[in-house]
């Protein structure tokens, strides 16, 4: 498709936004503040936003934050065997690493690998899930090429306690209790699971590989003179078991934050946090370790100018280190000033932003972005967008000697970076009711591969990535139902292949039915089309079936359920690996 097919595309777009409807159980009155580091309604931000709240973490009764994710558009999620298997997340068609995964505000990527472990994060302690597609470089620095996701977990108020066993030996037992002023949460799951290798995989095991997970969340906040303190601490421990080996993860997290809202024109608010992560993993070829160590802070101010216009200043930084045992040791630091603008004044809305990072090896880096909307009527509103965004390598890609001298770092890498553009739509016929459509277009440059006969890390890659998304959802009494659809081409300039593990198309429909006992039934289903995997190999598409409920039995308990794999669909969700078949799952919920 070229440039001009696009742009035409982009501008048909913008006309046929009855294409799409999406209706809001008064979604207008959600507040979020990913997109721009300041509090907005969610309509406000000139860029695709969605949120997943506690209320539809409940309903979904997911297991993982997997089941959670692989319902958005926009998002391709993918996982080595069962629970605990390695988790990667592709945004918008970038890489697993494109992805800036924040939890309470706190950077949460290993230093060696770039990217998440999704699979330690337990559903009970999160509160909501914010998730902003498209770049935020301006606003965050290093990482935020596909987008970001912002995990805030929750500070309970109450006792609750749930426990929860489903096929292949999975149990799981949570517990919370707070107040206005501390709350904490407790949760532990134990997996016998399945192997997570079939006869195509390269590590073939029969046994069943298991997951253990023990984690706990703390949260507090009270007044400090003329703001608030607010802190947050979280731990995960566990063993995850694949194929030939196993890992003993010990992941936590602290953070704590002031916010002032004195009289003055300004408003400001301050963070300190660390983060840790390790990871020791023994296989027939050895035993390794991977250590995480982050420290980071950050302060912004914001002020009203006028009555239309909100300015925004920040300075952030954060150094960390990594080992992986035998291999490499290193540090280094980022700082990164920003600053940004928001403007509302009759029907038209814009934001600029721009922000500079000093980085210590790569030296500094410009990004930005800038944005405009128009509103023709009350009801509609269009937008567009174009945004700069970049990704320091990581650890792992400078400094990994690889295995046998094959698939090993390269010190002289440069940082990736990109270019995004956007248009976008969305219309509110009536209340509860919303039409959204958006068109995007990302193109990377000195995009990191292995290449050449010995494999090695190099800048040659380029990626040009478009694609279209469409997101439907209803609040209607008591019906509560959310559909996407995502379209994208993951090309890879330089072979003219589509990028790995990354479907062309994608859907998913979600539908609860509020009951007036208090509970629910509901279901969802998930369409993931044709992939590419590694060796060429092209994983046909599936669809999955999914059913949830819950039932109030009076006296503060609840049953609740989740039937997974209805069709008992046998899939490989990566070639060479297993997914679950036909499993329910049965919890029972107290909360006092």
């Amino acid at each position: 498709m070229k440039r001009s097919t696009f742009a035409g595309l982009a501008g048909s777009g913008l006309l046929l936004t009855s294409l799409h409807v999406v209706a809001e159980d008064a979604e207008h009155d959600t507040v979020v503040v990913t997109a721009t580091r300041s509090e907005q309604l969610i309509e406000q931000p000139l860029a695709s936003v969605s949120v997943i709240d506690r209320a539809a973490i409940e309903r979904s009764q997911a297991p993982d934050i997997l089941e959670l994710l692989r319902l958005e558009a926009g998002i391709d999620m993918s996982r080595a065997g069962g629970p605990g298997g390695q988790t990667s997340t592709f945004m918008r068609g970038t890489n697993s690493n494109h992805v800036l995964v924040l939890i309470d505000g706190v950077r949460a990527a290993s230093s060696g690998t770039g990217s998440f472990t999704w699979e330690i994060l337990d559903p009970s302690h999160i509160e909501r899930i914010e998730i902003v597609r498209g770049p935020r470089a301006a606003r965050y620095g290093s990482d935020a090429i596909g987008g970001v996701i912002q995990i805030f977990t929750r500070q309970p108020e109450g006792t609750s306690v749930r426990a929860a066993y489903g096929r292949y030996n999975d149990r799981a037992l949570s517990a919370s209790w707070g107040s206005e002023a501390f709350g904490m949460s407790l949760a532990g799951r134990r997996v016998d699971g399945f192997s997570a290798q079939n006869e195509r995989g390269f590590a073939f095991d029969p046994d069943d590989d298991g997951f253990e997970n023990l984690s706990l969340n703390l949260r507090g906040s009270n007044d400090l003179g003329p703001g608030q303190l607010s802190w947050s601490a979280r731990a995960s421990d566990g063993e995850i078991e694949f194929d030939q080996g196993e890992s003993d993860f010990l992941n936590y997290a602290i953070q704590t934050e002031y916010r002032h809202d004195g009289n003055g024109p300004w408003q400001w608010q301050g963070q300190v946090a660390m983060y840790r992560d390790r990871l020791d993993t023994e296989t027939p070829f050895g035993f390794s370790e991977a250590v995480t160590r982050r420290v980071q802070a950050g302060v912004q101010a914001e002020r009203l100018i006028e009555e239309y216009t909100l300015w925004l200043i920040g300075l952030d930084s954060w150094r960390e280190s990594g080992v992986s045992r035998n291999s490499w040791a290193e540090n280094r630091y980022n700082v990164g000033a920003w600053t940004g603008l928001h403007a509302h004044r009759d029907r038209t809305d814009w934001e600029a932003s721009l922000r500079v990072d000093e980085d210590e090896q790569f030296g500094s880096a410009v990004t930005g972005n800038l944005a405009g909307g128009w509103r023709p009527s009350d009801a509609v509103r269009l937008y567009a967008s174009a945004g700069r965004g970049f990704r320091a390598p990581n650890f792992n890609q400078l400094y990994s000697p690889g295995s046998g001298g094959l698939f090993a770092g390269n010190p002289e890498l440069d940082p990736e970076s990109s270019w995004t553009y956007e248009v976008g739509s969305e219309i509110r016929p009536t209340d509860g009711q919303t039409v959204t459509l958006n068109l995007f277009e990302t193109r990377i440059d000195d995009l990191i591969d292995f290449s050449g006969p010995e494999f090695q890390a190099v800048n040659v890659d380029r990626a040009r990535i478009r694609g279209v998304e469409l997101r439907h959802q209803l609040s209607l009494d008591a019906w509560r139902t959310e559909a996407s659809y995502t379209w994208q081409d993951p090309e890879d300039r330089d072979t003219g292949q589509q990028l790995l593990r990354r479907a062309e198309h994608k859907a998913a429909v979600s539908v609860d039915r509020l009951l007036a006992t208090g509970g629910w039934l509901g279901g969802e289903i998930v369409h993931t089309g044709e992939r590419l995997d590694v060796g060429a190999e092209r994983l046909p598409s599936h669809t999955l079936v999914n059913l949830r409920a819950g039932y109030p039995l009076g006296s503060g308990f609840q049953v609740e359920g989740r039937l997974e794999n209805v069709t008992d669909k046998n899939y490989e969700p990566l070639f060479g690996f297993n997914a679950h078949g036909r499993s329910l799952f049965m919890a029972l919920r107290w909360e006092g």
